[in-house]
């Protein structure tokens, strides 16, 4: 798909001519996460199975695709989430099937993702239990969602991630199980300075970033152009209550009050960004309108075909697209 592409062909140019602010996601959209949050994800999930089950997968159990479906579903923005579903699904499924095959492990693993749904690790418990899996046992163990100093599956997924340096200084313990090199070093910048300069521009300084991961980590990946957005219109999902996740519209209405907004045009890559602002339009009635970004997913073409699908109103391959589409049409 190319930049010529940029305009799904049940949209009216004329939704891009009158907003008054920019709001971003993070992962897959300003920072291409493929090789940091997805590879975290495989670590903590190989690490806590070998730990609770004994078995090593050594990376061969999730892939890209896998997690890629469960983002999908609308209720899988936090990697941690990811990472504890996957763990639960598969310690149950090991234990009531007494099978340890690769193949059969992902077979499942896929079942349960055409089973959830934006409720999230809610509905994957209700599968798994209904299923007639027994999970109580695993879910102690887990103790996932809890602080960090009690959840297995948290603490090692932040450890990996973050490293030990900033690891305690986010959550002011020492590193348990991870002393090697954080993934967030991983972390590639996918927007040009050139291309936030232009959008501040554009929008009168009125950028702000909506996403699921916390300010340290934000700032920490988008260093170079983290001065262009109004911090106090920034909402870090990471670092507020749970309850305000992706898909509740809590962040973009957050977003566009600071910034006094009553139209808005949100980029994310993903079903909970979408669902996201499609819940703040109508809690709001302002207007947002959508780009999908697909470039920074595993599966490029499967992920502008879905965005398409589920009602995005512009899809772009990059973020650097942006200057040229909204100086085309406004």
């Amino acid at each position: 798909m190319s930049a010529g592409d940029l305009l799904d062909s049940k949209t009216k140019p004329q939704m891009l001519s009158k907003l008054d602010c920019i709001l971003f996601d993070v992962d897959g959209v300003l920072v291409d996460i493929r090789k940091s949050y997805n590879i975290a994800i495989k670590k903590t999930v190989d690490f806590v199975l070998k730990q609770l089950s004994g078995r090593d997968y050594t990376n061969r159990l999730v892939t890209d695709e896998l997690i890629l479906k469960f983002r999908q579903t609308g209720g899988f923005n936090n990697d941690t989430d990811t990472s504890y579903v996957i763990i639960l699904s598969a310690l149950a499924f090991s234990k009531a099937e007494n099978v340890a095959s690769i193949s059969k492990m992902r077979k499942f693993l896929n079942r349960v993702t055409e089973n959830a749904d934006e409720a999230g690790i809610t509905s994957v418990e209700k599968f798994l239990s209904f299923s007639g899996y027994a999970i109580d046992e695993f879910k102690d163990i887990l103790s996932y969602p809890g602080p960090i100093s009690q959840s297995l599956v948290g603490r090692v997924f932040d450890e990996i991630f973050y490293g030990p340096k900033i690891f305690k200084e986010r959550s002011r313990l020492d590193p348990a199980y991870y002393n090697g090199r954080p993934m967030i070093e991983n972390d590639r910048l996918a927007v040009s300075q050139k291309t936030i300069k232009q959008l501040s521009e554009t929008f009168g300084g009125k950028l702000a970033i909506v996403s699921g991961r916390s300010k340290l980590a934000a700032e920490y990946s988008l260093k170079p152009v983290f001065g262009y957005f109004q911090l106090d219109a920034c909402v870090f999902l990471e670092d507020e209550k749970r309850e305000y996740a992706k898909p509740n519209p809590y962040a973009v209405k957050k977003a566009m009050a600071a910034m006094g907004a009553n139209s808005a045009l949100y980029v994310g890559d993903s079903t909970e960004d979408l669902i996201m602002a499609r819940r703040a339009e109508k809690e709001t009635g302002c207007k947002i309108t959508f780009v999908g970004v697909y470039g920074c997913s595993p599966e490029p073409r499967k992920t502008a075909a879905r965005l398409k699908k589920t009602g995005a109103d512009f899809i772009a391959k990059n973020v650097n697209q942006l200057p040229v589409m909204l100086r085309k049409f406004r």
